[in-house]
């Protein structure tokens, strides 16, 4: 009888370990899920935000910035005196 018993205990041991190791594996799964949509977002984001330098600095904007702001072309500056 007391065989029975040691080895149930070791049985239901054994069930809690898998059930355990299982739990957390479910848990990693679902973190690294997020990860995974978060690391996307922040991709897709980054993407934008190059496109938007990229748009800013050509040179017929940066040219029209200039010239709100007050600053002269040096092709201008050259012959203004």
């Amino acid at each position: 009888m007391s065989t029975a018993l040691r080895f149930g205990a070791l049985y239901l041991l054994a069930l809690l370990l898998l059930l355990g190791l299982g739990h957390r594996n479910q848990v990693e799964k679902a973190h690294l899920a997020r990860m995974k949509a978060r690391l996307e977002a922040l991709e897709l984001r980054e993407e934008a935000l190059l496109k938007e330098g990229w748009r800013a600095s050509r040179p017929e904007r940066v040219l029209t910035w200039a010239e709100k702001e007050g600053f002269v072309p040096m092709s201008r500056g050259r012959w203004a005196r």
